[in-house]
């Protein structure tokens, strides 16, 4: 699905009901049910469960008033706290009637925040924040900025409705007054401002749900940017033969590894082993033989010279070269260190080595690419995949890292141009760039992935990907997504906490599962 801004999104919003015929009233219907069915699935069982809908009067306080209705009816506590402008939207005065209807806890202010408001607020089990949508101009001004302050003191678990009251949907910049949310539920489209690193904490978990926009108003087509979901991620799933066996399933070269960093090429090759690679194997410096081969199982080893220091040198590169021909995809890189000898062997490697091949570039390699001019003739025969964190992609732009997180678009997009490659610049909603076409954004992940050695497996994934031909940018974007599923699924008992980066790796097969 698209990326859409503030403009973009009211735009369809009012094609669907001009053009469509589709009544305001009932996409907020949708809204609201499709919010009450979230707070249900947050709450657990929800007998006894108590739920503010802290409401605005705007649309975004009418999907509020709609969820509340559905909650009551399904048996929650619902107590409404409705804070009124100078008018209420047609749409919301419409469903605050309806729902006075019912025996609810409906409490109204005009112009002022009520402070016996706070106890609703503290004695509850989850707040709906529906106090301002995407359209708001500037900073929240009382009494919504009293209300946010209030809810923000009170530490109650809130699901915002659409956009956290208070942050820019265009840019993710908070105001003074932003609701820190737990779960953000969007509608239609993702906007702009709900991916931005600048929103993660207060956006919390992001969910996209459908509320009957035609899909011609949906449409990717020509879009800049593109949303990668779990319904994309499926369409680039392979399905395997029947008749599949291991050299026909793809094989997987990891070259990495030093004294140091000895566990990094063999999570890359988990990482590809469980993302469906039918062969997997490690070339590492000769002097790690005893140690990786202790934990070596199912891969197959290529102990390369080392030099005095222990690392992979001039000497590894015939070889490496030769080994390198037989394996369908490569990742240079994982855990390598960054001794002048290895970066230069990086550097020749990729000269020499003869295509066609695709080649994850990643960790230690990456600094070898500084200053290195991509040729045709390499272009023509070796796919590049790129795989910088925000620092590492500062080394190779020359540039200051929080520009690079300020700017992450044009970063990922001026490195896929510089190197002719396949970029994924990593962080919160990684970024995948090409030499063209459009940018996308990895919908999933959280804070699971903030463990050493996570995107060893995702570089690990992404080759068995391509060895499995997919296509690299595909073969990008899929492993990325299920990267986050897995790291979600690891750990979903602990909050995040506690992951280990194989504990991701063997939940890939599950995260492919979801598909």
């Amino acid at each position: 699905m698209k990326i859409v801004g503030i403009k973009e999104m009211q735009a369809i919003d009012r094609a669907a009901t001009e053009r469509y015929g589709i009544p305001s009233l009932s996409l907020m219907e949708q809204a609201g049910e499709k919010l009450a069915a979230w707070v249900q699935d947050v709450l657990g069982f929800p007998v006894d469960s108590r739920v503010a809908v802290l409401a605005g009067s705007g649309k975004n306080g009418g999907d509020g008033l709609v969820c509340a209705r559905y909650l009551v009816k399904a048996g929650i506590d619902v107590t409404v706290l409705l804070l009124t402008g100078t008018t209420l939207a047609p749409e919301t005065r419409h469903n605050l009637k309806r729902l006075q209807k019912l025996k609810i806890n409906i409490r109204t202010a005009k112009g002022v925040f009520p402070h016996a408001w706070v106890d609703d607020l503290l004695n509850t089990d989850l707040v709906v924040d529906a106090l301002l949508g995407i359209g708001l101009s500037g900073a929240p001004r009382p009494p919504f900025s009293q209300a946010i302050a209030a809810l923000t003191a009170a530490k109650t678990r809130v699901l915002a409705v659409d956009i956290p009251s208070g942050l820019n949907a265009d840019t993710g910049e908070p105001s003074a007054a932003t609701v820190r949310a737990d779960w953000t539920i969007t509608f239609g489209l993702p906007k702009h401002g709900l991916l931005s690193a600048a929103a993660a904490d207060y956006v919390g978990r992001l969910a996209i749900e459908p509320i009957g926009f035609p899909e011609a108003l949906l449409s990717d087509r020509g879009a800049e940017w593109i949303y990668v979901d779990e319904a994309q991620a499926r369409e680039w799933l392979p399905r395997r033969s029947w008749v599949a066996h291991k050299h026909s399933a793809g094989k997987v070269l990891v070259i990495g590894g030093s004294a140091r960093y000895h566990g990094a090429p063999l999570l890359a090759a988990l990482g590809a082993a469980r993302s469906g690679a039918g062969f997997t194997a490690l070339a590492y410096p000769k002097s790690l033989d005893v140690v990786l081969r202790s934990h070596m199982v199912e891969e197959l080893a290529h102990p390369l010279p080392s030099n005095a220091q222990g690392v992979l040198g001039k000497t590894a590169l015939a070889p490496l070269l030769k080994i390198a021909a037989e394996y369908d995809s490569l990742v240079i890189g994982p855990g390598m260190g960054r001794d002048p000898q290895t970066l230069k062997l990086v550097r020749e490697f990729l000269e020499q080595l003869k295509g066609p091949k695709s080649v994850v570039v990643d960790a230690d390699a990456l600094p070898a690419l500084v200053g290195w001019r991509i040729t045709r003739a390499f272009s023509a025969r070796t796919s590049l995949i790129l795989t910088p964190h925000e620092g590492e992609a500062g080394v190779l732009l020359k540039r200051p890292v929080p520009m690079v997180v300020k700017e992450r678009a044009r970063s990922a997009r001026e490195l896929a141009q510089r190197y002719q490659a396949v970029v994924i610049l990593k962080g919160h909603h990684s970024v995948i760039a090409s030499p063209e076409g459009a940018l996308w954004v990895n919908g999933s992940g959280s804070s699971a992935l903030a463990t050493a050695g996570t995107g060893d497996v995702l570089a690990g994934s992404i080759a068995a990907w391509v060895a499995q031909k997919v296509p690299p940018k595909e073969a990008t974007g899929l492993g990325a997504f299920l990267n986050g599923v897995a790291g979600d699924l690891a750990g979903k008992n602990s909050y995040g906490l506690g992951v280990r980066a194989r504990d991701v790796a063997e939940r890939i097969p599950e995260a492919i599962g979801t598909l």
